[in-house]
């Protein structure tokens, strides 16, 4: 578990930032589900509390990874009106070098990207790239994969084979509560993400 903010949050900020890999896939943006074509991200003055991140861990064990945040409120299992107030909402468990990561997310509101559980929370490894002026960081490729997702109260946890998540949990340094919305300054994916609480590992 970390102590909260114990690396600056404008230090993670600017380290992630500066990770862009312009050598990624881009999303097919002609999907009219997709976030891209969802309108700017209007986030509320107050946040539910769940989008605040009082813990965050990450380890690993042969050939797995263990993730798991916990939060200032009940994480709904089920779409709740701010979930359905944003095309994306999830958590993230990301390596500052190099701007990967794995994040678990729901979007009921743009549809399915996943064979597992498309309509609840399921899981992606993603690059993360610079951002823009409205956008803390931009999304550079989102990947497909399977893990098991458990919540019980202010608990989330992500159990994930390494082959899934794509990197290990010795590389994880930073997690955050996010959400994500249309950006044009982010190819080349267009999809920007919006950090709401961030701590490291």
């Amino acid at each position: 578990m970390r102590t909260r903010f114990a690396i600056p949050l404008g230090t993670l900020l600017w380290a992630l930032a500066a990770c862009a890999d312009p050598g990624v896939s881009p999303a097919d943006q002609r999907d009219p589900h997709h976030p891209a074509s969802a309108s700017a991200l209007v986030v509320p003055s107050a946040l539910p509390a769940y989008t605040q991140l009082d813990a965050a861990a990450a380890r690993g064990t042969r050939g797995s990874l263990h993730l798991a945040v916990n939060t200032g409120g009940a994480i709904p299992r089920f779409p709740d009106a701010f979930i359905l107030s944003v095309p994306v909402f999830g958590y993230a468990w990301v390596d500052v070098a190099t701007g990967r990561g794995v994040v678990a997310v729901i979007h009921p509101v743009i549809g399915r990207d996943s064979r597992q559980n498309p309509q609840g929370w399921h899981t992606h490894p993603v690059l993360l790239g610079a951002g823009t002026a409205s956008s803390n960081f931009c999304i550079g490729s989102i990947g497909t994969s399977q893990g098991g997702i458990s919540i019980q109260g202010e608990v989330l946890r992500l159990n994930m084979a390494l082959r899934q998540a794509g990197i290990p949990a010795a590389a994880l340094d930073a997690a955050a509560a996010f959400a994500v919305q249309p950006d044009a300054g982010c190819p080349p994916t267009g999809l920007g993400v919006v950090v709401l609480d961030l701590a490291s590992l």
